[in-house]
């Protein structure tokens, strides 16, 4: 018979390993077993090693939630994280929350902080989009312009871009020259040019991702709007950057969680990176970041409670308003909503005659610093009762 020492802690992990955001989910899941292997080559946690359990969402909401049922019920995981999707890590969220479950989530939305979706349990550890817009807005109006002009893809996610762009625009008297939504997967865009140039507008600022911003970046290129004012996009990853003609994004900036770059400036990013790049001959991407960061966070937390099986109050009480830096500089998980407070960095595409190699994309500019100001308040998302956190009831 087994010691109870000997039983495996597990960890929960589901993405979208096929389908549109496979490449980018396939490295999100390294920075995860990154962080497992660095555990289990220490020893474990609590004398014990650690499993990852892994699962395919395949972008799909109603299977992100069956996927969940499965590795918490079927498979007894310990904790859950997950995905690439602000949708399939919703119907997760909700099935961990039944079972008392701790979750970090690993992909932007603005809906998992507020008091509908947000259990004691939950955690996010990427930005939010409002956290993400707020940040290049800040950075644009104090180092391009203050005429902007908006185009953002047609669903909720361009649509949350918008509105914290024209939020801080009204607030610090930029002037909003156009807004154009375009449809996901259009790929599309020549036929916005001309009214964008008409509004003469200084600065560009585009939401977009994935197909869509290669195709962006391509037809503003060939077709000279990028010679006419500053392109800003207001998030872009390595995997995407991979596949971008370097001569049509010369000169574009875009923001970015975490670029391999800052190892040159960061002490932790240099680590993450020389251990990711040992390990799987690959750089890490952002999301691979947040997986590496979110398992670190949790395996600590449990280390620190001395005590398993996992106590969800313990857990949730150690990681509230502690400070933590993993492979980007610091960050803060605030009491309320459990959001991961962070920096944002500003990177500018280098040209083909720039690059020293083929993953240097681009030179980091700079970052924008996070302070309480870049998220919506505990009050806004719902959570007055919650200001000095969740785990204050239940420990008093």
């Amino acid at each position: 018979m087994s010691s109870p020492r000997e039983k495996k802690i597990k960890v929960g992990f589901i993405t979208s390993l096929t389908g549109a955001y496979a490449s980018s989910s396939q490295n999100q899941l390294l920075g995860a077993r990154l962080a497992i292997d660095k555990a289990n080559k220490s020893g474990g946690v609590l004398g014990r090693k650690v499993e990852l359990i892994v699962a395919d969402d395949k972008l799909n909401n109603n299977l992100a939630g069956k996927r969940a049922v499965e590795l918490i019920e079927g498979r007894k995981v310990d904790f859950l994280l997950g995905s690439m999707s602000a949708a399939t890590q919703i119907p997760m969220n909700k099935e961990a929350r039944k079972r008392k479950t701790i979750f970090v989530s690993l992909a932007q939305s603005n809906e998992i902080t507020n008091n509908k979706h947000l259990g004691p349990y939950t955690f996010h550890e990427a930005m939010t989009p409002q956290m993400n817009a707020q940040s290049i807005s800040r950075w644009v109006f104090g180092n391009l312009s203050n005429s902007w002009f908006l185009l953002v893809v047609d669903y909720e996610w361009g649509h949350q871009n918008r509105d914290v762009c024209l939020e801080f625009a009204e607030k610090n008297k930029v002037k909003i020259k156009g807004v154009i939504k375009f449809p996901l997967g259009s790929g599309r865009f020549t036929q916005y040019f001309p009214k964008i140039l008409r509004s003469k507008a200084e600065t560009l600022i585009v939401a977009s991702w994935g197909t869509d911003q290669l195709a962006f970046v391509d037809q503003a290129a060939k077709g000279g709007l990028k010679k006419k004012l500053s392109i800003v996009n207001t998030l872009s990853e390595l995997t995407i950057a991979q596949k971008m003609d370097p001569s049509a994004a010369a000169g574009m900036y875009w923001g970015a969680n975490f670029y391999w770059g800052l190892s040159e400036q960061i002490p932790s990013a240099r680590q993450f990176v020389n251990d990711f790049k040992k390990a799987f001959k690959v750089f890490p991407t952002g999301y691979a970041g947040y997986a590496y960061s979110g398992v670190k966070e949790l395996l600590w937390a449990l280390e620190q409670s001395k005590e398993y099986p996992v106590q969800p109050d313990k857990i949730t009480a150690l990681l509230e308003a502690r400070t933590y830096d993993h492979y980007k500089g610091k960050q803060w998980w605030r009491p309320c909503d459990h959001q991961s407070f962070q920096d944002l960095y500003i990177l500018k595409f280098k040209g083909p005659e720039e690059r020293k190699g083929p993953n240097d994309f681009a030179e980091v500019l700079g970052s924008v610093s996070w302070d309480m100001g870049i998220e919506r308040t505990c009050e806004e998302l719902g959570h007055k009762e919650h200001l000095w956190g969740h785990a204050l009831k239940k420990t008093l």
